[in-house]
């Protein structure tokens, strides 16, 4: 896929390219010993996802009999972060695969693209509209939630010990106290913060990172559908909804001449290839 012009493709670049998805797919992107570095990158951050994710499911399984809220909290964050980890290695396992399924993306991935740039232009700029928007919601959302921890970290959260105490825990971001006493999670809130929004962080990188490039796709495939669309129509084969047409188009398709069929037919068949190459 050529990105020297970042306006031939329906693909908003410069957010995949802040997020590290181009850099993860790309096959050309910097390796070390074979390796993409991004996707070495990504599977340690995986790897940290992983086990906050498990500390969270036994926290849940610890309190499902003691306190059920708190369990019910920890269930939803362990469950979440198990399906962005799902969701980012599959990206990782084939992203040779979606490197060549983003060629879709292109202007030119069909003969048509020419005639119909500006259905091009008007599915780039639903897209670059679309994912700018999600991009930004998704970091406000972790700076409100982590203004929203830090202005209630005074509150504290009664929990059972495994001795039977009742342990008094601060509030914070996602609320690691199974590993830890009360005494040294509170005496150690701060480091405790800083790991916990950096698995939130990451959270939501990986959940940008994936949503970002299941829309492209879809984009990119309704964009070059329409394409195909417009040339089945400009080769005189209109869908109409009624299904008598009027005797002047009747009389009108009569008097194609002999030397059109052939021209026509050959377009169909280039249309009908440009759709097989858009299906697979």
């Amino acid at each position: 896929m050529d990105i020297r012009n970042e306006k031939n493709n329906v693909f908003n670049i410069k957010v995949a390219k802040l997020i590290g998805l181009y850099q993860l797919v790309n096959p050309n992107t910097v390796k070390f010993r074979g390796r993409n570095i991004y996707r070495i990158g990504f599977a340690c951050i995986l790897v940290y996802q992983g086990l906050v994710s498990v500390i969270l499911a036994l926290s849940c399984l610890y309190n499902w009999t003691v306190n059920i809220p708190i369990s019910i909290d920890f269930f939803w964050k362990s469950n979440n972060g198990f399906f962005v980890i799902y969701k980012v290695w599959i990206v990782i396992c084939h992203s040779d695969d979606i490197w060549n399924c983003l060629s879709i993306t292109r202007f030119g991935f069909t003969s048509f693209s020419d005639q119909y740039r500006h259905i091009l232009d008007h599915w780039r700029e639903r897209l670059l509209w679309l994912t700018n928007i999600y991009g930004i919601n998704i970091v406000m959302t972790i700076f409100l939630f982590v203004d929203i921890t830090l202005a209630s970290s005074d509150n504290v959260s009664p929990v059972k010990n495994y001795d039977g105490s009742i342990g008094d825990y601060g509030q914070n971001v996602v609320n690691l106290y199974f590993i830890v006493s009360d005494e040294t999670y509170n005496s150690h809130y701060y480091m405790f913060f800083l790991a916990e929004i950096l698995f939130v962080f990451l959270w939501g990188l990986s959940l940008l990172m994936f949503d970002v490039l299941l829309v492209t796709l879809c984009f990119g495939v309704c964009c070059q559908m329409q394409i195909i669309c417009c040339a089945f129509e400009s080769a005189g084969h209109k869908p109409h909804r009624d299904t008598h047409p009027p005797n002047d188009m009747q009389d009108e398709n009569k008097k194609i001449p002999p030397n059109e069929h052939d021209s026509i037919y050959n377009e169909l068949k280039k249309i009908i290839m440009e759709h097989q190459a858009v299906m697979e």
